[in-house]
């Protein structure tokens, strides 16, 4: 593929089927699912192995993100990338039909020597959780790792060991690597992740797979990794002030990523100062995207916009009033804290969301 200029650009999901999974996604987020199997994973931004989202709109329609990255990085993602670096960044929506295994994630540096991998910190913004949904976040304090394996081992014991919440419509929640999770029945989660799908399952409720095998644990390497002293806080309240009639909340920033909710009664303006592409992902409404050729991409609820580096400036214009989860990489934290800073947030509580 030539070299080519870039806009924004509407993403192609690639659905992933689950024994979990379900079809709340087409109700939800207006998803066009394969027909009579149960999807448990929307893809919205990827770059991993063989599962590439593709371009919708434009001359660039049917181009595989992959080859976007590869052919036209600058303008992709604000800098030339050295050679063996893969794209930062993977976004999915997640339909928990069924409660999910107890997992955990491991660091980069664990990964890499483990399993040749990148590590996984992710985050979760709630778009649909049914009355009285949990989410698992974490252990009990006292907790010690010989009681946490012999629980895993025999079943006994596990639910008191483990910390769980109720969780609703625009809940957001940061899971560093080391916490031990599970996602609840009857939610839908915007998971914005590094790229990576490296995760260690440590108990699956005893859940079979269509065979009626039991699906793989790893329990030893699970535990190597899971951090028994966990205090991140389980539930964010983001920073919020109104721009314009708009009101913009800062979530949270990490070195991998960096997240923002906008709930819009006007035009937005975004500018990369091509230094990062930004992602934006419809969590509710309808909206108009335009770059700077002036073409128009009309979004809804479920939609991922791609917006790259450069061209940097982009405008969001709500058709109705609407929710937008805005995804870039930031790794001084300076773009998420300066607007929070001009507006007098005081820095100990900006650094709160801040995950160093």
């Amino acid at each position: 593929m030539s070299k080519q200029s870039l806009y924004p650009m509407l993403l192609a999901p690639v659905f992933k089927e689950k024994l979990w999974g379900g079809r709340l996604m087409e109700k939800v987020l207006n998803k066009r699912l394969p027909p009579d199997v149960l999807i448990g994973e929307s893809w919205e931004l990827s770059i991993y192995r063989e599962d590439i989202t593709r371009v919708v709109n434009g001359p660039l329609a049917g181009a595989p993100l992959d080859e976007l990255f590869k052919n036209n990085p600058q303008e992709l993602i604000g800098r030339t990338p050295a050679a063996s670096e893969v794209f930062p960044l993977l976004t999915k929506f997640i339909d928990s039909n069924q409660l999910l295994s107890l997992q955990v994630h491991p660091p980069d540096s664990y990964a890499a020597e483990n399993d040749s991998e990148s590590g996984k910190t992710e985050c979760w913004y709630v778009v649909y959780a049914k009355p009285a949904a949990r989410i698992i976040r974490g252990l009990a304090p006292g907790t010690t790792p010989e009681e946490f394996r012999q629980a895993l081992l025999t079943g006994c014991g596990i639910d008191r060991m483990l910390l769980s919440f109720e969780v609703q419509a625009g809940d957001f929640i940061f899971m560093p690597t080391g916490v031990v999770h599970a996602i609840g029945e009857g939610t839908i989660m915007l998971e914005i992740e590094q790229n990576s799908d490296m995760t260690y399952r440590l108990y699956d409720w005893d859940r079979l797979k269509p065979d009626g095998t039991p699906r793989p644990l790893h329990i030893d390497k699970g535990l190597d990794v899971t951090d028994f002293d966990n205090r991140t806080p389980a539930r964010i309240e983001g920073l919020s002030y109104f721009e314009a009639g708009n009101r913009i909340t800062h979530l949270a920033s990490c070195r991998y990523f960096s997240v923002e909710l906008l709930e819009l009664e006007s035009t937005y303006r975004v500018d990369t100062g091509g230094r990062s592409f930004t992602v934006l992902t419809v969590a509710e409404g309808l909206a108009l995207v335009s770059g700077e050729g002036g073409d128009e991409l009309k979004v809804s609820t479920g939609d991922t916009v791609f917006l790259p580096a450069e061209p940097p400036t982009s405008t969001v214009m709500p058709v109705r009033t609407c929710k937008i989860v805005k995804v870039y990489i930031d790794p001084t934290h300076r773009r998420f804290m300066e607007p929070l800073l001009r507006r007098g947030v005081g820095l100990d509580k900006i650094e709160r969301h801040v995950f160093r």
